[in-house]
């Protein structure tokens, strides 16, 4: 289960997320250059087949010939395909829908080629042109579906959902929430409004609430759908840009004097309704992507590597009691989503029952919890802690993506529910994905300070970058060798 403040998110359908989400613009940049792969891959294959079939010799002089005809076809078909609106209207439009178009698109790309060869009365491959029409029918929509998902199979292990705050409950707000709930592939999930108005279903609090509501509900987006006055959009703006969230506008009469303009050329459509975005954070997509290609190239070569050594581990720790190898724990991740993490067993088989016998003696401060000589450890615990060998199951976690080798520390359910009463800013460590390792653990591991914790896992995730990870795994691997654990 996950704590009752931070409900799991579940459902399917939100399988575009990726695809129809914030950046617009890179969104649009992503499938032309995809098409055109498409698009070119298959000329090479339909010309190597000619060549095969016909028995004839591939000379520069065919190459270049059949080079310029197939630039000319794709630039016919990117052309269409943008008239159709492929490019541009992703939130308006269902997959169904969209594949539909990419066909059109590609069938009008044909017919033209075809006619303005004729019309020229230039020698032309009417076979040719039929197997490169095709096989983009068929490359073009395949890898959309296969993006769908690959999409839809990463939100349902709860992965890619944009939590939505609206500013403005009255009937504007509340229609745009149901468009936006509605609109299952768009993979947003609306966590209620802010409104200076009565209180209603689902308003968080007043629009002067909005630190507090962005930090306590994870808020990634924010939509503004009542008319403000100068001194609250400047207030507002303020707030977003420090916490670097998306805003997006429904389009009204602008404000006097306001310094952010609407961008009218990304508007968007979502149920109908026209959306245009007003501040919008850039990702840093090549970086996240090495991210994660580092934890899983990282986790599943520390699996193969380390296997015979954690094989003698698990041995050790069955034959000394007979208990069980691993021990699960419920942990809250990325935007207060649960999962099972697993450590080797370092304690006697009912040490979360004898856990409330010791909460006098807990050293830290604030919801963490940690006891000196704590007497559930086991012998062996002990020297797997010393070394923090009990944390390398969780190679398992950042396999699968639940987990990072370098993030802020996972916490417990209870933990995250006593941050109710602390500082909001508690919340942003649910803003990045946890780790096995973290800046904590190699700055003040022995702080007992839960202030600073917090303080050391704002200042990763404000900071991130690959350089950050590598300083901190670099100076992991001499805190474990040297005996430094927990």
């Amino acid at each position: 289960m996950t704590s009752p403040n931070l409900p799991l998110i579940a459902g399917r359908g939100a399988a575009r997320e990726v695809w129809t989400g914030s950046q617009g613009h890179r969104r649009d940049l992503l499938a032309i250059v995809v098409d055109s792969a498409c698009i070119l891959a298959a000329g090479v294959v339909v010309f190597w087949l000619r060549s095969s079939f016909e028995g004839e010799a591939v000379t520069w002089a065919r190459s270049y010939r059949h080079l310029g005809f197939l630039l000319l076809y794709l630039a016919l078909v990117l052309l269409f395909l943008q008239r159709e609106g492929v490019y541009t209207l992703a939130w308006a439009r269902g997959e169904s829908r969209e594949l539909w178009a990419v066909a059109k698109g590609v069938l009008q790309g044909t017919v033209l080629l075809m006619v303005v060869f004729y019309l020229a009365r230039m020698p032309i491959s009417r076979l040719m042109v039929l197997w490169l029409c095709g096989i983009s029918l068929v490359a073009l929509p395949a890898w959309r579906v296969l993006f769908w998902n690959l999409a839809r199979r990463d939100v349902d292990a709860g992965n890619g959902w944009r939590h939505v705050l609206i500013v403005g409950a009255d009937a504007r707000g509340r229609e745009l929430a149901g468009a936006l709930s509605a609109s299952s592939h768009l993979g947003v999930f609306v966590r209620g409004f802010l409104d200076d108005g009565e209180p209603g279903e689902g308003v968080l609090g007043r629009i002067a609430d909005l630190p507090r509501v962005l930090d306590r509900y994870l808020v990634d987006e924010v939509f503004i759908a009542s008319r403000l006055d100068r001194a609250e959009w400047e207030t507002v703006l303020t707030e977003i840009r420090q916490r670097r969230k998306n805003v997006w506008l429904l389009p009204m009469p602008p404000v006097e004097g306001m310094t952010t303009k609407p961008d009218w050329r990304a508007l968007e459509l979502v149920g109908g309704r026209p959306i245009v975005p007003l501040h919008w954070e850039p990702v840093p997509v090549l970086y996240l992507l090495l991210k994660r290609g580092i934890d899983f190239v990282g986790a599943l070569t520390g699996l193969l590597l380390l296997s015979p050594f954690l094989l003698g581990l698990a041995i050790a720790i069955k034959l000394q009691d007979g208990g069980p190898v691993f021990y699960r724990s419920t942990r809250i991740g990325r935007k207060g989503r649960s999962f099972s993490c697993w450590k080797f067993r370092t304690m006697v088989p009912d040490a979360e029952a004898r856990k409330a016998d010791l909460v006098d003696r807990n050293e830290r401060q604030g919801p963490m919890f940690k006891v000196a000589d704590d007497p559930r450890i086991t012998p062996i615990g002990r020297t797997l802690r010393k070394y923090s060998l009990d944390e390398f199951p969780q190679l398992w976690n950042v396999l699968k993506g639940e987990m990072s080798l370098v993030g802020p520390r996972p916490p417990t359910p209870d933990e995250v529910e006593r941050y109710e009463g602390l500082s909001v800013g508690y919340y942003r460590r649910l803003d990045a994905k946890p780790g096995m390792t973290s800046l904590w653990a190699v700055e003040a591991r022995s702080d007992p300070r839960f202030e600073r914790a917090v303080e050391l896992d704002r200042y990763y995730i404000e900071h991130w970058s690959p350089w950050l990870d590598l300083q901190i795994l670099f100076r992991t691997i001499p805190a474990v060798f040297g005996g430094k654990g927990k």
